[in-house]
């Protein structure tokens, strides 16, 4: 697996996907200067992701609302003041179910430029809470389990990227050892509901700031 390229085709379409694992991974992208980073204070930079009931699920997350369920669409760490540049998902095993992306248009081609921009979230993060919009300069902000639109302009935001959720692309895990690179700052991405048979799904995560996008 070729991360640096993946990366590229990340930048360019949204994500990428190829086979790989994880000790791979980290030391490709240290040679490339990225900065593995944990999306939960307290946690380790490589996670490992299950479906949870939603009382079992850790407050303001997704799963504490939606639980097995289809989740929306979303950037990881969204509640972070510096949100990572690229997430990475990797399944060790097959799994029946998929996961949605959608790439965000530029600013200037949205259908909504100044509520992308000034529609006001407050951002959920304990006693570090702060407020913010959905945009700022090029890079999306947005999950609706740690934010909370303000005014109207961010409450047609959270309608819009509701409404996107049925125009995502479907990401099926087919294969052992599937690696998904998503480039954070523009592309949204969801789990479908979780499949009956899958409740012993899990994906490990890591992701990564770059100290100068690329």
């Amino acid at each position: 697996m070729d991360f640096k390229a993946l990366v590229t085709k990340a930048q360019e379409a949204g994500w990428a996907s190829g086979l790989g694992d994880i000790e791979s991974i980290r030391r490709q992208a240290a040679s490339l200067g990225f900065i593995d980073v944990a999306t939960r204070r307290g946690d380790a930079t490589v996670s490992v992701l299950r479906p949870v009931d939603p009382a079992a699920a850790r407050p303001n997350s997704l799963s504490a609302v939606y639980g097995l369920g289809e989740q929306p669409l979303h950037t990881d760490g969204a509640h972070l003041p510096d949100p990572p540049d690229y997430v990475v998902l990797i399944a060790q095993n097959p799994s029946a179910t998929a996961t949605r992306l959608w790439r965000a248009p530029s600013v200037m081609r949205s259908q909504h430029p100044a509520a992308l921009r000034h529609g006001m979230f407050l951002v959920r993060n304990g006693h570090d809470s702060f407020y913010a919009p959905a945009v700022v300069g090029a890079r999306y902000r947005y999950d609706p389990g740690c934010m909370t639109a303000c005014d109207a302009r961010a409450r047609t935001i959270a309608q819009h990227f509701q409404n996107q959720l049925a125009k995502a692309i479907t990401y099926e895990w087919a294969r052992s050892g599937q690696v998904l690179v998503i480039e954070n700052r523009r592309t949204l991405h969801a789990r479908c509901a979780v499949a009956e048979d899958d409740l012993d799904r899990e994906l490990t995560r890591i992701a990564f700031r770059v100290p100068e996008a690329m």
